[in-house]
C-alpha cells in the first residue's frame, strides 16, 4: 500500500510484519510513528525495540518477537537497515517466524529498497511504499503542514517551498515551522518563501543547469558564483552538473517517460517533470557532448592541467557555445 493509506488501513486492521521500503526518509519516519501510535498504548519504552547495523542480534530479536507486550495491545520491533550483518541461517530463522508470527507482535523492516530477502519476506509482510509522492499528494500534505502551524500558504508559495526543498519533506516541515514562526501574516506568500526559506543545492544546480540550457551566459555564470561563495568548492558543483546534464539525456533517450527516470534516479517525478520542457529543446547528441566536456574538465582539473574555478568558467562558456 501506498503512505497515503496507511494510517486509514491502521485503523481498521493490523498486520503482524510490515515492511516499509522507498526513497522518503520523512515517509518512512512518519510509517513508524502512525504504526507506534496505533499499536502501543502506554509504556513505549517497554513495547518498542529497534534495531540497526550497530546492535542487531536476530537470536535476540525473535525471543523478544515471542515475549507479550507490558500493558499493551502489541509489542513493535524495528529492523532498519541491517540486512547485510545477517547471515543465511539468520534470515530463515526470520522467515519460519513470519510463517507463524505472535500475534502480540508487529515487526517491521525498514529499507530504502527491497532486497532478495525482503522479497521473501513480503509473502507474509504488508509493505508500505515510501517513495517520493506525485507533486498533487506532496502539495497537500504541505498545506496540512501549515494548517497544524496556523497558517494558509498560496499556491505559488506552496510550489517555491516544495521547489526550494528539494521535494524533501523533512526539510520542507522544518522551513514550515520557521514560515510560521517569521510570518505575521496568516496567509503565507511567495516573497516570504524566497525570503526566509534555504534553498537546497540541488534547486541551484537545477538553475544553472537550466540556464544553460536556456543559453543564459549571465545566469549560468552567476548562479556558479553564487555557488563557490556558498559551496565553497567546486568538485561538488562539476558533480552535480554532470548529475544533471545525465538526467536531461536520460528523458531524451526515453522520450521524456518520467518513471523510468525517476527509477533510474531515484528522486520524485515532479523534478523530472519540470526539466521536461528543457530537455524538448535540446538533441540528443548535444546532450552527449556536454556530457563528455563535463567529464574532459573533471580530467584535466584532477590531472592539475587546469585551476578548478576557471576550469569550470571555460565549460560553462563551452557548453552553451556548443548547444
Amino acid at each position: 500500500m501506498k503512505f497515503v493509506e496507511l494510517k486509514k488501513t491502521l485503523k481498521t486492521k493490523i498486520a503482524n510484519a510490515y515492511i516499509i521500503f522507498g526513497s522518503d526518509r520523512f515517509l518512512q519516519s512518519k510509517s513508524m510513528d502512525l504504526i507506534n501510535a496505533n499499536c502501543i498504548e502506554n509504556f513505549k519504552e517497554m513495547n518498542e525495540t529497534v534495531y540497526n547495523d550497530e546492535n542487531i542480534n536476530v537470536q535476540q530479536m525473535l525471543e523478544i518477537a515471542q515475549t507479550l507486550p507490558f500493558m499493551s495491545k502489541y509489542r513493535v520491533i524495528f529492523v532498519k537497515e541491517c540486512f547485510s550483518k545477517m547471515n543465511d541461517g539468520d534470515k530463515n530463522r526470520i522467515i519460519e517466524y513470519l510463517k507463524k508470527p505472535v500475534s502480540t507482535t508487529v515487526l517491521v523492516f525498514v529499507a530504502e529498497e527491497k532486497n532478495d530477502f525482503l522479497k521473501k519476506c513480503g509473502a507474509h509482510a504488508t509493505d508500505i511504499d515510501c517513495n517520493f509522492l506525485d507533486n498533487a499528494t506532496l502539495s497537500k500534505i504541505v498545506a496540512a503542514m501549515c494548517a497544524e502551524n496556523g497558517k494558509q500558504i498560496t499556491a505559488n508559495a506552496l510550489n517555491n517551498l516544495i521547489e526550494y526543498c528539494g521535494f524533501d519533506l523533512s526539510k520542507i516541515a522544518n522551513e514550515v515551522i520557521k514560515l510560521a514562526s517569521y510570518c505575521t501574516d496568516p496567509v503565507i506568500k511567495p516573497e516570504d518563501v524566497e525570503v526566509n526559506v534555504a534553498k537546497t543545492m540541488d534547486y541551484e544546480m537545477y538553475r544553472i543547469a537550466n540556464a544553460i540550457i536556456a543559453k543564459d551566459t549571465s545566469a549560468a555564470i552567476k548562479l556558479y558564483e553564487y555557488m563557490l561563495r556558498v559551496k565553497g568548492y567546486t568538485q561538488y558543483i562539476l558533480g552535480a552538473l554532470a548529475n544533471f546534464m545525465r538526467r536531461y539525456f536520460y528523458l531524451q533517450a526515453t522520450k521524456n517517460n518520467v518513471d523510468l527516470c525517476v527509477s533510474a534516479f531515484k528522486i520524485g517525478p515532479y523534478p523530472i517533470s519540470m526539466m521536461v520542457k528543457e530537455t524538448n529543446k535540446l538533441k540528443k547528441v548535444e546532450l552527449m557532448n556536454s556530457i563528455s566536456a563535463v567529464l574532459e574538465t573533471d580530467y584535466q582539473i584532477k590531472s592539475g592541467h587546469a585551476p578548478d574555478i576557471n576550469a569550470i568558467y571555460s565549460l560553462i562558456m563551452n557548453i552553451i557555445y556548443k548547444l
